[in-house]
């Protein structure tokens, strides 16, 4: 039992980088500082203090803090601290895995063999609503995540629609976005390639444009 805890906490993500940028709502009262929160939920893991590890990764999750994403993924799997819940770990993950967490990749397949087709894909519409919420909210960060669910969430890859976003996150300079975009270009058929052009343009002057 103690040789799987320990990998267990191995699989914790220690290291606290920054939350997304241009998503930053204010903290609840009670957790002020995101890296003590941070901090403190770490050590909650070590001392097997699991819902107190839950709540501080949860109110992070919610802030597109992507490591606590993962970890929190990690306590729904194994039913610590909160009781066990495959699809919404499902969530976590890939949430995770779009912000640039290496080893969400492999966590989420494995819960794929668990969560039944079905509630997959309501997983990735609650996945596609949060991506969305943020970028109708000025997080751009945002746009490339959403470009790459296209690719990596979907059963399918919907080359396409990421290539729509693809374009408009290189248009505002987004980390990836040129990259992305000349990476699924080859996919897409030139007759096809200016119709998304164009939806690409409308949606760059919907996210520009003063309300």
């Amino acid at each position: 039992m103690r040789a799987l805890f320990l990998v267990f906490l191995l699989a914790i993500t220690v290291n606290f980088p920054a939350l997304s940028d241009g998503h930053n709502d204010a903290m609840p009262q009670k957790v002020i500082d995101p890296d003590k929160a941070y901090r403190v939920a770490v050590e909650a893991v070590r001392d097997k203090k699991y819902t107190i590890a839950v709540e501080h990764f949860e109110i992070l999750a919610k802030q597109s803090q992507y490591d606590a994403q993962y970890n929190l993924a990690l306590l729904m799997k194994q039913g610590l601290g909160i009781p066990q819940n495959y699809p919404e770990a499902l969530k976590w993950t890939w949430l995770a895995h779009l912000g640039g967490v290496k080893k969400a990749q492999g966590l989420a397949d494995m819960l794929l063999d668990l969560v039944p087709e079905k509630r997959q894909d309501k997983t990735r519409d609650q996945v596609s609503d949060n991506l969305t919420s943020r970028i109708e909210s000025g997080d751009l960060t945002a746009l490339t995540q959403f470009a790459r669910f296209h690719l990596d969430v979907l059963v399918e890859p919907d080359y396409e629609t990421a290539y729509s976003w693809y374009s408009v996150a290189a248009a505002l300079k987004m980390p990836g976005g040129i990259r992305g975009r000349e990476d699924v270009i080859d996919e897409i058929d030139s007759e096809k390639l200016v119709e998304l052009q164009d939806e690409a343009t409308e949606i760059f002057k919907n996210l520009t444009s003063p309300e």
